[in-house]
């Protein structure tokens, strides 16, 4: 077996996403990382200008939307998302012949901005998870696939169970509370996730705890309107939280309050959410994840927990390791150094710029200019 060392300007190394400077790696064909050394190893071929940080995972994506960008611009998200009457399942019928090289690119795209898994909210029952599935190259990513019912039926819903990861809730009002509970019950082992108080709205109409007691979710999207009050339910039942700040912005439902949701303790991931409109560079979120948290906390800094947030924590979740360390089977993502060396916060720094400078999957690293 081949081995391929090299010098790296810095890595963030471990669980702990410790920054270390001047460091040589030696990685085997199976992608496992053999050893980490100190210095610059002078067999060692040289890449001193990157950093190498974990991939990315991107908690909440819909990539069937990819296939028709920027449609209905102009209309509110009632009108554009959920249900088999909205604008989006119009496009899914007329576009038919061509979602699966939609959500094939959307992966792609995925890949090249250092992304190693998604969690896919996937519409169209059945039909829809297995065209994606038939669409997703498995050796570069790992596809978690959230398929729904567009309408309830426990046949399908048996099927369903048998081919998805998980479930992907609309909202809570779309199914009755005794068909949450079959569901549930079909998926018990599985991702149970669920849009929620994405919209005032629906925050004002649903009811958290009984979510909780009909569907148990393991997983909730968006809370863009969650108090200090669902925080620590959330916390309390362990329920981790996904937010999509640019989707909430360009749809103008809110924003969501991050800080306090790291402050009360809640477990966060990051999502891009809809493809139609947003598009998968998580790099975007992570980004205004942390302008968002400066606006809400002036002279905080939570770069490194949104980090930890995107990457090892997410790992944990999915039962993935991914962190830079020896022994580990990992992917790892180089990005270009160039100010990211000279700044006073590195996590700031690599937050802030990390897609300005340039990506790279270790599998491209020999064609790195």
């Amino acid at each position: 077996m081949s081995t391929l060392k090299i010098n790296l300007g810095a890595i963030l190394s471990g669980e702990e996403l410790e920054y270390k400077e001047r460091v040589n790696i030696e990685i085997d064909d199976n992608k496992r990382i053999l050893h980490i050394g100190n210095g610059y190893d002078s067999s060692a071929k040289n890449f001193k200008e990157f950093i190498l940080v974990p991939p990315l995972i991107n908690f909440h994506t819909h990539s069937g939307d990819f296939t028709f960008p920027e449609i209905g611009i102009d209309k509110p998200i009632n009108e554009l998302v959920g249900d088999p009457n909205s604008e989006k399942y119009k496009y899914f019928k007329l576009y038919k012949n061509r979602v699966s090289e939609g959500i094939r690119e959307f992966i792609r795209k995925s890949i090249n901005f250092g992304i190693i898994g998604i969690l896919d909210f996937r519409e169209e029952g059945v039909e829809g998870v297995l065209k994606a599935k038939k669409s997703v190259d498995l050796a570069n990513i790992h596809y978690f696939s959230l398929g729904r019912l567009d309408k309830f039926d426990k046949k399908e819903l048996e099927e369903l169970a048998k081919v998805a990861e998980g479930y992907g809730l609309p909202s809570p009002n779309y199914h009755s509370s005794k068909e949450l509970n079959v569901i549930k019950n079909h998926f018990a082992t599985k991702i149970r996730a669920v849009h929620f108080a994405e919209t005032k709205k629906q925050y004002l109409r649903d009811d958290l705890k009984e979510l909780i007691i009909s569907y148990s979710p393991n997983l909730i999207i968006h809370g863009t309107h969650f108090s200090i009050n669902e925080f620590n339910i959330l916390k309390n039942e362990k329920i981790p939280l996904v937010v999509c700040p640019r989707s909430n912005l360009w749809f103008g439902v809110g924003i969501p309050n991050i800080s306090a949701a790291y402050d009360v303790g809640v477990t966060v991931f990051y999502g891009s959410d809809n493809g139609s409109w947003i598009s998968p560079n998580l790099w975007k979120d992570l980004e205004l994840a942390l302008l968002i948290t400066r606006i809400q906390k002036p002279g905080s800094n939570y770069a490194r927990d949104i980090l930890s947030s995107a990457t090892v924590n997410a790992y944990k979740y999915l039962q993935l390791d991914f962190a830079i360390k020896e022994g580990n089977k990992t992917y790892p993502v180089l990005i270009r150094g160039d100010e990211i060396f000279r700044a006073n916060d590195k996590f700031v720094a690599i937050i802030k710029r990390a897609s300005d400078n340039g990506i790279y999957s270790l599998g491209a690293i020999q064609n790195i200019s």
